[in-house]
């Protein structure tokens, strides 16, 4: 019975220091591929980097025609068609590198994100290209737009929280210049057009009037038209006292002698309204009617361009008047809901969570080289 025990005792021992050897093996990997990277990252993370203030604001672009701006509710229930397209302009250009350089000249971007107070690993390297740069500023710089609600949020991450606020303040208001500049650039845009056709109709009402004018003052008449109109008017009133006049005469023969004094004075009123009548029909028809229709035949085209004129500058006025109203309408600027932010705390790096993931990183890794090698192993044995 004890010869048994005594073949079995080597055996057990063997697979206890295999057993203790593995997990030794274990803890060492542990230590070195877990435990001790994640205590280089609570370093690193809770002393070495250096930390980040985020300043946060929300704006929105809002048309003039538009409800005003204090009832937020309706703001977001009713943002326009294009709204949503000038939105997305506004986000383009913030996050764009004229943006970029404009708190580059203006606003000291590189002397602030480049100080040596800053880790190395946060810091931008002054010596970067523009392409780095701009990869560094989208970094820390962001825009989120909220199409549901028309609101843009804008975030800035910076060194302290004066700089944060400070940049984000800049590029609002660069933001709000820029929608100003487009808002005034398509309403001249939309009033040129009918500017021009005013100015075109002010041209042509000058010229005809001027064209009238000289023709005034080389005839005799200022009025030809007028003047043939009262000529026909007096003529037809002459006839309708002839008319009479000889009708009173066909009575008076009826009635008294031959040369009673009643019928010499009508006789004499009807030779009398015949003659005018006479002299009336030669103006219209002899050698001063020719000058009279000559007159007119040149006198009523520059009447009728006058008038034609007149009526295009009255039309084009109205289209100029209607054009500004809609071009007000159309006016764009940017409502700011919320101003940036001032920090009180640091927002990045968060050490709990960055600590944790790179704990979690780590075991993925190892779980990884493990199989790995385990594989390798598994098939140069075969």
């Amino acid at each position: 019975m004890n010869a048994p025990l005594e073949t079995k005792g080597p055996a057990v021992n063997t697979v206890r220091q295999l057993r203790r050897m593995r997990a030794r093996r274990l803890v060492r990997r542990l230590g070195l591929g877990v435990v001790l990277p994640t205590i280089l990252a609570t370093l690193y993370y809770g002393v070495l980097v250096t930390p980040q203030f985020e300043s946060v604001s929300s704006f929105t672009v809002q048309a003039a025609d538009a409800p005003a701006a204090p009832q937020l509710e309706l703001i977001f229930a009713s943002v326009p068609g294009n709204a949503g397209r000038d939105a997305q302009l506004v986000r383009e250009h913030a996050l764009s590198r004229d943006m970029l350089k404009h708190l580059i000249e203006n606003h000291g971007f590189i002397e602030h994100y480049a100080d040596d107070s800053v880790d190395f690993t946060s810091r931008l390297d002054a010596s970067s290209g523009s392409e780095e740069i701009h990869d560094y500023y989208l970094d820390h710089f962001e825009v989120e737009y909220d199409s549901a609600a028309g609101l843009l949020k804008l975030r800035v991450r910076a060194f302290d929280a004066e700089s944060a606020q400070r940049f984000a303040q800049a590029i609002l208001d660069k933001s709000e210049s820029m929608v100003n500049d487009l808002s005034s650039r398509a309403r001249t845009d939309r009033t040129s057009l009918a500017q021009g056709e005013l100015e075109r109709a002010e041209t042509r009402l000058s010229e005809a009037r001027a064209a009238l004018t000289e023709a005034q003052s080389e005839g005799s008449e200022l009025d030809p038209v007028q003047s043939a109109a009262a000529l026909y008017e007096l003529r037809a009133q002459l006839e309708a006292q002839l008319a009479s006049a000889r009708a009173e005469l066909s009575a008076l023969r009826g009635t008294s002698a031959m040369g009673s004094p009643e019928m010499v004075a009508q006789q004499r009123r009807v030779s009398a309204l015949q003659r005018q009548l006479d002299e009336q029909n030669e103006r219209l028809v002899g050698e001063s009617g020719a000058s009279l229709r000559a007159a007119i035949s040149r006198f009523e085209p520059l009447v009728v361009e006058k008038e034609f004129a007149e009526r295009a500058y009255s039309s084009a006025l109205s289209s100029l008047e209607m054009a500004r109203v809609d071009a007000a309408r159309q006016h764009r600027y940017l409502v700011t809901l919320a101003d940036p932010s001032h920090p009180s705390d640091a927002t990045y790096p968060n050490v709990l969570w960055s600590v944790l993931t790179f704990l979690v990183l780590c075991f993925a890794v190892m779980g990884i080289g493990t199989l790995l090698v385990a594989s390798v192993r598994e098939h140069a044995n075969v």
